[in-house]
């Protein structure tokens, strides 16, 4: 569905900037001069940033193509929602209608396009304008109506250290800012030490977007598609599931719902896929015996898409 899609984009991205710091760590190893070394730990810092920029913009993404199919008409949303894409709309359309380079015609598609058929295409309700700050991301969540006890884990340790996921996302804003500037950074960090705050934020993307994903799938109750028949005869722990077939590719990194018929409970990583005692980083459709081993127990639930 769309959030997982666009969770395996950002996935990608965060790949290649690990794979790009271990690339370039070899020319400072090698004894390159002072500014070439500072140039690319600069590099390194940039494409962290940027890759938190990007994880934003495609979850943003995903979670409007969702809305968009879900509300043919944006006034049959929640109304905290609705109210989120009129004010963001409106402002959008303020900036178009300032100054002497105003073109009114576009000013009036623009009124004409919030409450049109493909008004998720336009709106600017997820749109991400100021720098990734954690209090600019818990700002963005609200539009969509996450409220903030669903956000408490900005609050928690990232990577088991004594950081907190808010704390190293500000870090890097703080460090990416003058380098972004032009101005040289004022400490060098190894690659090992870069490779950890990327992943640090990363694991801040990845609970964005299984954030919006669990509150829509609450909030706007889709259809649940589930990933495949759980073997209930097969006990395997609290944080793995026996699916006797696929109804859907499955890839290691993936997001699942875990939901019973009345309540939608959390999303989780899938970490591990094992078929007869093998281990893949994905299944096709119609795989039989599959062991997926997840980030979260499953408390006995179903495993669904997310929206």
């Amino acid at each position: 569905m769309y959030l997982n899609a666009a969770w395996r984009r950002c996935s990608e991205r965060f790949n290649e900037v690990a794979s790009f710091i271990d690339a370039s760590a070899v020319a400072i190893r090698t004894g390159q001069g002072p500014s070439i070394r500072s140039d690319i730990y600069g590099s390194w810092v940039l494409l962290t940033y940027a890759s938190c920029q990007f994880a934003l913009d495609e979850i943003g993404r995903g979670c409007m193509l969702f809305l968009g199919d879900r509300y043919a008409n944006p006034s049959r949303m929640p109304e905290q929602v609705l109210r989120a894409h009129e004010k963001m709309s409106f402002e959008a359309v303020r900036r178009l209608s300032d100054g002497e380079a105003k073109d009114n015609a576009l000013v009036r598609q623009a009124l004409r396009d919030m409450y049109s058929r493909n008004w998720a295409v336009h709106s600017s309700l997820l749109k991400m304008e100021k720098n990734v700050w954690p209090d600019n991301v818990r700002e963005w969540l609200r539009r969509l109506g996450v409220n903030d006890g669903d956000m408490a884990w900005m609050s928690q340790p990232a990577s088991g250290s004594t950081e907190t996921y808010a704390s190293r996302l500000s870090e890097l804003v703080s460090e990416r800012n003058p380098i972004a500037h032009g101005q040289s950074p004022v400490r060098l960090l190894s690659n090992s030490l870069m490779k950890e705050w990327l992943t640090e934020c990363r694991g801040f993307m990845e609970n964005c977007s299984m954030t919006a994903a669990l509150h829509l799938s609450r909030d706007h109750r889709p259809k649940l598609r589930s990933l495949g028949t759980v073997d209930r005869k097969v006990k395997l722990g609290n944080s793995t599931v026996p699916i006797s077939k696929t109804n859907v590719s499955l890839r290691v990194g993936d997001h699942v719902l875990l939901a019973t018929r009345t309540e939608r409970k959390r999303v989780a990583r899938i970490e591990s896929i094992k078929c007869d005692g093998q281990s893949h980083s994905e299944v096709a459709v119609g795989h039989e015996t599959v062991a997926l081993g997840l980030s979260k127990p499953h408390q006995g639930c179903g495993l669904y898409l997310t929206p």
